[in-house]
């Protein structure tokens, strides 16, 4: 599909690599980009790279069928809503907290400022351009008078006994756009338009023609001598996103690429948000349920110290932990961003037989007196609806105790996880 001078190829994350994508994006493409299998080259990544005849878009992976693939590439509209689904999660998994975002807010800024670009925009929406404001006084009968100022100023006339002014002094106030605000434009309307493909927003539409911006020095310059005047915290916040803004920008254009290498950590923030929302509970066919309605459940992140060392021995540490006393029941489950479970999870069966006697109650450690029903379960992603299959049941044969212990693989559709995560 060719759209505004651009054709387009769609992949997904972990897909057989084409050869005629492989020729048509090597300069692109690096060692990085492609991961070597069994069955070839797949697609090691995330995101888009555009050139200035082509466009390649990699989508996450199990995220679309053949069918709904062959569907975007021959219908633009549609491609440009998932680009910028899959753009948004990006944006708000690279916001989130903690040490192990930092890589995805690193890959997000590697080939363009988008961070800076967001930072400069959030202020844009809250406050609007910079501005000034400067009060002008005029001789004139509509607006606000300044009395102070008429009686000083304006002439003084007695007639059938009334003292009169005229003419009398208006006040007004003025917002004098400066050039921090056409600074905040250029870096707004100018990534809007050169990203329309998957970033939306509202343009300035303010006229910066009498700033010469590809003088880069100069506006960052400027920009510095500005900041040391800035009172407000907001304020200096933005002429620092602007400066690193200018900074990292490339006035020439060319090759541009997003690729974000540590999508598993994007697709575990998701898995958490939709646990937290939308779980309602395993059935006795040990199959996942969901809510239709938000909920608020308490899955969170857990770490565990079970080595007799404790801290300074070794951790578990399963992505989703929630027990629930009133119920007695506990949940132990994983995120698992593959295309397809190829083995065994061991470190599955670890978090359950490591964690089994826990010591639930915070006034006895390690006093277990009844011991809860524990779900074992590893979510993936997929373009199909939701689905639990088995991944392991224990023979009994091997451990008389643990007749009913079972692992649960649970598959969600990856663009709904996506919807609502962004939502």
């Amino acid at each position: 599909m060719v759209f505004m001078g651009k054709k387009f190829y769609v992949v997904q994350e972990a897909e057989i690599v084409d050869p005629t994508v492989r020729k048509n994006f090597a300069d692109c493409l690096d060692s990085k980009d492609i991961h070597q299998s069994a069955e070839g080259e797949r697609y090691n990544f995330v995101g888009f790279i555009f050139t200035n005849d082509k466009m390649l878009i990699s989508f996450p992976k199990r995220m679309f069928g053949s069918v709904k693939r062959k569907y975007l590439e021959e219908n633009v509209a549609s491609l440009k809503k998932y680009m910028r689904l899959l753009f948004k999660c990006i944006v708000k998994a690279s916001s989130q907290k903690g040490e192990k975002f930092a890589g995805i807010r690193q890959e997000l800024a590697s080939s363009f400022p988008f961070t800076d670009f967001l930072e400069i925009y959030k202020y844009y929406i809250i406050y609007g351009l910079y501005s000034k404001e400067r009060e002008i006084k005029k001789f004139g009968y509509a607006g606000t008078i300044s009395w102070k100022d008429t009686i000083l100023r304006s002439q003084k006339i007695i007639t059938e006994g009334n003292l009169l002014f005229q003419p009398l002094v208006i006040r007004e106030d003025i917002r004098e756009h400066v050039f921090i605000s056409k600074c905040m434009a250029y870096a707004i309307d100018s990534t809007l338009d050169q990203f329309s493909f998957f970033l939306e927003g509202r343009k300035t539409g303010l006229d910066i023609k009498d700033i010469d911006f590809q003088n880069r020095n100069n506006v960052i310059k400027k920009l510095k001598r500005a900041k040391t005047s800035a009172f407000k915290d907001a304020d200096k916040k933005l002429i620092h996103a602007l400066i690193s803004f200018f900074e990292s920008i490339d006035p020439r254009g060319g090759i541009f690429q997003l690729k974000i290498y540590s999508f598993h950590v994007v697709w575990e923030d998701m898995v958490r948000h939709y646990l937290t929302r939308f779980f309602k509970g395993i059935n006795d066919r040990n199959e996942m349920e969901f809510s239709d309605e938000a909920r608020k459940n308490e899955f969170k992140k857990r770490i565990f110290h079970p080595d007799i060392r404790g801290e300074a021995g070794y951790a578990l540490e399963p992505d989703f932990y929630w027990y629930l006393k009133d119920k007695n029941i506990r949940y132990i489950f994983d995120a698992k961003y593959y295309h397809k479970i190829e083995e065994l999870d061991h470190k599955q069966i670890s978090y359950y037989f490591l964690l089994k006697h826990y010591g639930l109650d915070k006034n006895n450690p390690g006093q277990v007196t009844d011991q809860p029903k524990t779900y074992n379960a590893l979510i993936l992603p997929s373009e199909g609806e939701n689905e639990s299959i088995v991944h392991f049941r224990l023979n009994p044969f091997f451990n008389r105790d643990e007749n009913d212990f079972e692992i649960i693989e649970q598959y969600l559709n990856m663009e709904k996880v996506m919807e609502y995560y962004f939502k």
